[in-house]
């Protein structure tokens, strides 16, 4: 995002999380076409709640993976540098996958494959 801009449109966000059985990170959904803000939005709904959120995108853009889907390693892992990759998120649980390296570039090829051409159940919908 550049310093003087308070939105940033048609953006990939990628959410992952730690599996809840297996040691390793794996995807659990995107938005696509997503809409990413600087500073947190809040969307108050009928009762007065609040929801706060910085990244926003269409229902139909949107995939939440099922459990069984997002428990297939070979497919979903994302990388860890704690767990011997060269890339991968570190401390942080925000990663943008910016470094400069050929084995990124590749699983970047190769997720963003898997995220185009995903066809299998959506928990969102």
């Amino acid at each position: 995002m550049c310093k003087n801009e308070e939105c940033v449109d048609d953006v990939l966000v990628i959410y992952c999380a730690k599996h809840p059985t297996y040691n390793f990170t794996t995807v659990v959904g995107w938005y696509n076409h997503a809409d990413i803000y600087r500073h947190y939005q809040n969307v108050e709904f009928n009762g007065g709640y609040v929801q706060s959120y910085n990244a926003i995108a269409k229902a139909k853009d949107c995939v939440l993976l099922p459990i069984g889907e997002r428990s297939r390693k070979i497919k979903w892992q994302v990388p860890r540098k704690a767990n011997g990759w060269k890339f991968g998120f570190g401390r942080a649980n925000v990663w943008y996958a910016s470094e400069d390296n050929e084995d990124l570039k590749e699983y970047m090829k190769k997720l963003l494959y898997q995220i185009e051409n995903y066809d299998g159940e959506n928990c969102i919908k």
